[in-house]
This record gives structure tokens, C-alpha cells and sequence, in this order.
């Protein structure tokens, strides 16, 4: 999920504020441009090696520990060397939950007890079997790390082990969304109990994490090298599917240049949401290259500062988020990667045939902020900054286009790039942020409304830059994450979209650029990872 502007979320609970914990591929956040290739097909032509590289714009940002990592651009890592009790259904645009670890499951009638039955045969990296007993050490230790998300295992109360291969989970309360949070990319993962307590040291082996990983998924850790490269193996005792591909290279790129002409020269195989839409046109019909657009559930976003004294009052910013006129920059700026929104939630979050219907109230209208500006004051204020993430190119271009629109209706405006551990830092003292701010690329951990009403909406959700909130949305949530009734979540966001805080601008798919000897592709990615399983693809004629 490295896609260009899309911002590491810190924990739902609280918030990180540090250029390593994020991934907007920004040349600041790593160091080094690789200067040669890895097992690359050089030329275009499939590789003779066993080796796949995967060209990576800007560092992973965080160690790939599955209890740490928090990110976006290391996703693959996560989702390649470890794996999870269940999983997002691949090759579907649908939020349906998936087998991996656990092969069956059962939820009690108050949405409070989980039942899994674990799938026989599978090992750690260390050799050691995969029981049921693995199940309350993960958790545990994701609490344990505290990292970002330690939310999802938090309302664990218990985890009983019946037997080898069963699993009987009970919460502290209903959550409907509990099966969303371990399908997650950033879900617990199961790590090997004998090698967390093997190489524990003093840190809950955050230490032997950062450049090994204990998990059960396709490929091994192999090679740790910040801002330069990593590298998997393939684990000759998978329980799954295999490639031919024995290795896989992920060289680190700083800039979307040299990874282009990495990828142009056949250096590098495959670069998934890592260009800019400008680059689109380049590839679209060139010789040997595969243009794959996969479902999401990311967008593009637009956060409005109701701090600052023009948007203190819902009117101002509605008028403001009316004056947007969406079609112009998704078609100029996204492009075919993206359409435009019409829902507060993400595209399909609330089903079709539910009963209720999802709709973003706000839309564009050439007059509305010109009116309101026009009925201000002489001596109001009449002057705004729109931020965007340096070094994120699409949502540059998108507040260009809005300030130039701005100053057509009498506002002042101006676009100001800003580093990510200062956007983080906004919550904490909101006045010091620019009165709106537009996000290229964000989406929530997983496809539950939960996971997206309460990250945006929420301002202890973590990417509710300004803490723009409602008490009674917050309520109306929480209250949808116990019972999973829709219409209480198309409630929320009703009531959410007249505070004139937030509009979902478009709904973004995973661009994938491949030579086109790739295969499987689409049946290697789900809209809640936006990454590839390695262990899908091959090598075609």
C-alpha cells in the first residue's frame, strides 16, 4: 500500500509522529537508490534465476515486525512471510472473509465469543508446529509491543485451547468487526511461541524482528538492509501454494525516476501503488508491460481545520467542501486509477440489498462558497492554506487546482507542502494546522464501517488530522461496532457529512505495473492488503 499519498496510519488509539513511521514515498524517509538489480528479467524477459524484484519507492519506514510495523510500503513483507487466522478474499472488489490459518469458524449470537478451527500441518520458519497455543501469544504480545495496532487485540478477554486446532475467543463486548481486524494486513499475525521466547532479549524480540520474522507465510525474512533492499526466501514447508519464484527482491528506490527506469530497463519485475498517476499515459500501451487496476478501499480525501476562525462553523465548511469540484480533479490529477466518490464510507463498505443507502450529501457547486464569501464581513477572514504531504505529487496537483478555484471566489489561497510527523502532530494542537488538508491516498485497516467511520470521523481514530468531531457520531459507531446494523453506520455518516468536516473525493484502485511475462496478478491481491502474495504468481509465455 505504498501508493503515492498514502499516509501511515497511526494507532486508532492514538498517534505516531515520526518520518519512520510513515510512508508517503518521500526521498527524506530513506536513504540510498539501489544501483543494481536484483534477480530482474533485464530487458523484460522473465527471469531465469527463481528471482522476482520488486522495486519499493522510499524505505518500508518501520521494522517488519508484525506487532510494530504499522505502515504501508512494507505491507508485502507482512502479508508474505506471516499470516493470519483469516484473510480478505482475493481477486474480488467485495469485503468477504477469507480462510488462511483458521480454516472454519463460528461467531456467537452476541458477537462476543469466536470460534476457530486451525489448520493442520503448518509450521514456523524455525520448523516448530503451528498450534492453538500460538493464538493467545500473539495476542498477547501485540498488546505487550504496544504498538500502533494493539486496538484490535485489546478487547481479547480470553483465548481458550480445547485441543491443538481450536481456538475459542471471547471479548470483553460484541464487536462486529472483529473478524475485519484479524483479516487486517496489519491484524495479529501468528509468530512461533519457542522463537519469541528464544530470541526474547529485553524487548519482546522487537530486536530479532527487525531483520528475521517467526511466522508461517510463504516466504522468510532474509535480508534487512534499511533504505537499501530486503529480501525473501521461499520456506520449502509451506502448507500452500508455491511459485517459482524462490526469491524475492524488494530494492529500495528514493525517487519514482530512478525506479522507472529500473523497472524500463528490466531491472525491476513489478512496482504495485508506488507511481504517480502522472505516469499512467507512459505505460499505458507500451510494449511488454501489464497495467493491472485492483480494487481498494482507499481514496482520496479532504480534511477541513475546524479550529481556525473561517470554518468555525459547519456552514463555512460545507460552502467550502461544495466549492470542490471533484469530476476536475480526479480526472486531471488521478486519472483512470480513480472515480469519483458519492459515499462517506468506502466504495461497497455498506452493502447493496441492506436496506440503506450510503450516500455524501456534499457535491459540487459553483456558487456555494462564492455566495458565502460574498455575505461575509469587510474585515472577515478571507485567507486559507491548503496542506498536502511533501514529496506526495497527486495531492500537490489536487490543492493547486483547489486553490486556483479558491481565489476565483474571493478567497486568498495559497498550497503548502508539509513533512508527515508534523501532519501527526496536528492533533495535538489543531490552530497549528492549514485550514484543510488533502490526502492523495488514505484508507482504513480494514473493510468493517467501524474501521473507517472511527479512523476518519473520530478524533482519537488517528487520521482525523484537526479532531474535527461529533459526540453523537462517535456514539452512533460504537454503538454499530456491537450490533453490525447498517443503518445506524449510514446514520453516522449522514450526521458526519452535515459537520462539513470531511469529504471522500474519490475512490482509488491498486495500480500495478508488471513486465508482462507476470501472472496472477489479480488473484494475488484483496482490497484490504493492496499488496501482492508472492507465493500467486508465475511466470507466463
Amino acid at each position: 500500500m505504498s501508493e503515492p499519498g498514502k499516509i501511515a496510519r497511526p494507532g486508532i488509539r492514538g498517534v505516531v509522529a515520526a518520518c519512520a513511521a510513515l510512508t508517503l514515498v518521500v526521498a527524506g524517509c530513506s536513504s540510498g537508490t539501489p544501483t543494481g538489480g536484483g534477480g530482474g528479467g533485464g530487458g523484460g524477459g522473465a527471469p531465469t534465476d527463481g528471482t522476482l524484484t520488486v522495486g519499493l519507492l522510499g524505505d518500508i519506514g518501520q521494522p517488519p515486525d508484525p506487532d510494530i510495523y504499522y505502515a504501508n510500503n512494507g505491507t508485502a513483507i507482512m502479508i508474505n512471510a506471516y499470516e493470519g487466522l483469516v484473510q480478505y478474499a482475493n481477486n474480488t472488489d467485495t469485503v468477504k472473509i477469507a480462510p488462511r490459518l483458521a480454516e472454519t469458524w463460528e461467531v456467537s449470537p452476541t458477537n462476543d465469543v469466536y470460534t476457530f478451527h486451525l489448520r493442520k500441518g503448518v509450521t514456523f520458519h524455525d520448523g516448530t508446529p503451528f498450534t492453538s497455543a500460538a493464538v493467545d501469544v500473539a495476542f498477547k504480545r501485540r498488546v505487550a509491543v504496544k504498538g500502533g495496532a494493539a486496538y484490535m487485540v485489546q478487547g481479547v478477554k480470553s483465548v481458550a485451547t480445547p485441543d491443538d486446532y481450536t481456538a475459542v475467543i471471547t471479548l470483553d463486548k460484541p464487536n462486529t468487526a472483529f473478524l475485519s481486524y484479524l483479516a487486517s494486513p496489519f491484524g495479529p499475525k501468528m509468530e512461533s511461541p519457542q522463537g519469541l521466547t528464544a530470541n526474547a532479549g529485553s524487548d519482546d524480540a522487537q530486536t530479532y524482528l527487525s531483520s528475521h520474522d517467526l511466522g508461517t507465510g510463504p516466504y522468510q525474512l532474509t535480508t534487512a538492509q534499511t533504505g537499501v533492499k530486503y529480501e525473501m526466501t521461499q520456506y520449502d514447508g509451506y502448507w500452500g501454494p508455491k511459485s517459482p519464484f524462490k526469491k524475492i527482491e524488494l530494492p529500495v528506490y528514493t525517487d519514482e525516476s530512478a525506479l522507472e527506469l529500473a523497472f524500463d530497463n528490466g531491472t525491476v519485475d513489478t512496482i504495485v501503488a508506488a507511481l504517480p498517476s502522472s505516469s499512467l499515459d507512459k505505460y499505458a500501451s507500451k510494449d511488454g508491460v501489464a497495467n493491472y487496476f485492483l480494487p481498494t478501499l482507499q481514496g482520496a480525501l479532504v480534511t477541513v481545520n475546524s479550529s481556525h476562525d473561517f470554518f468555525k462553523t459547519p456552514e463555512a465548511r460545507v460552502a467550502f467542501l461544495k466549492s470542490i469540484d471533484q469530476a476536475k480533479l480526479v480526472n486531471q490529477v488521478l486519472g483512470k486509477r480513480s472515480e469519483v466518490a458519492t459515499t462517506m464510507y468506502a466504495k461497497g463498505m455498506i452493502p447493496g440489498g441492506s436496506g440503506v443507502e450510503d450516500k455524501q450529501a456534499i457535491s459540487y457547486d459553483a456558487n456555494a462558497l462564492k455566495s458565502y464569501v460574498a455575505a461575509l464581513p469587510p474585515n472577515a477572514p478571507k485567507t486559507l492554506v491548503i496542506g498536502y504531504a511533501n514529496g506526495n505529487v497527486n495531492a500537490q496537483s489536487m490543492a493547486n487546482l483547489v486553490v486556483a478555484n479558491l481565489q476565483t471566489d474571493g478567497i486568498t489561497a495559497t498550497a503548502q507542502g508539509y513533512d508527515t510527523s508534523t501532519v501527526f502532530g496536528w492533533i495535538n494542537n489543531p490552530p497549528s494546522g492549514p485550514d484543510a488538508f488533502i490526502d492523495g491516498n488514505n484508507g482504513p485497516d480494514g473493510g468493517d464501517p467501524y474501521m473507517w467511520g472511527h479512523v476518519f470521523w473520530d478524533a482519537s481514530g488517528g487520521i482525523n488530522y484537526f479532531g474535527c468531531q461529533s459526540t453523537e457520531v462517535n456514539d452512533l459507531l460504537n454503538q454499530a461496532l456491537g450490533t453490525g446494523d447498517m443503518s445506524t453506520y449510514v446514520k453516522a455518516g449522514d450526521l458526519y457529512g452535515q459537520t462539513g468536516c470531511f469529504l471522500n473525493l474519490s475512490y482509488n484502485k491498486d495500480w500495478v505495473v508488471a513486465q508482462k511475462w507476470l501472472t496472477g496478478v489479480p488473484e494475488s491481491q484483496n482490497v484490504g492488503a493492496n499488496e501482492l502474495n508472492f507465493s500467486l504468481l508465475g511466470i507466463g509465455g
